[in-house]
């Protein structure tokens, strides 16, 4: 599998899960969604928004572009969620298909808080930064996934082999 194979199913898997997701947290009341938890972020919500804006501001850095987000208003907010995550697919896919393997070569900086409160910069490939946003994703995807199961809204089986497995059954 080349690089860019990799990173295109990576966030094929991205949507995927992150989908599977939005339909349990859908099964939520919103109270539930915002409420205050012992988690960054703070609650359901709070870990949605974050995983959808750190997809939002790579789309921004790599296509030069400021996506649209929809205003969260009281008893819309999953449905403002959910039309700003099928934005932000829409777009990662439209990038994702411009992507070529000198593209994802290209020196990227990324960077990374430090526990004194500064930033270091690190300087990646494209593909390496782009393997961090998906494992960020995942990484708060099994905080959501937790609540929700705990809530019982599971999103069921999220991880990779599990799309995987369902993508090619064979």
């Amino acid at each position: 599998m080349s690089k860019l194979e990799m990173v295109r199913s990576l966030f094929e898997y991205n949507q995927w899960a992150n989908e599977q997701l939005l339909e349990a947290a859908a099964r939520v009341d919103e109270e539930e969604l915002a409420r205050e938890r012992e988690v960054i972020f703070g609650s359901i919500q709070g870990l949605l928004l974050h995983i959808l804006a750190s997809h939002m501001s790579w789309l921004m850095k790599w296509t030069g572009e400021t996506p649209p987000i929809a205003r969260i208003e009281p008893g819309r907010a999953m449905a403002a969620i959910r039309e700003s995550y099928a934005t932000a697919h829409e777009l990662l896919q439209d990038f994702l298909g411009s992507l070529t393997d000198e593209r994802l070569d290209e020196v990227s900086p990324l960077l990374d808080p430090q526990e004194d409160g500064e930033w270091r910069t690190w300087h990646r490939p494209t593909w390496q930064v782009m393997l961090s946003v998906g494992s960020h994703a995942m990484a708060h995807r099994a905080e959501v996934a937790m609540i929700l199961s705990a809530l019982d809204s599971s999103p069921g089986e999220i991880d990779y082999s599990y799309f995987c497995w369902r993508r090619h059954p064979d």
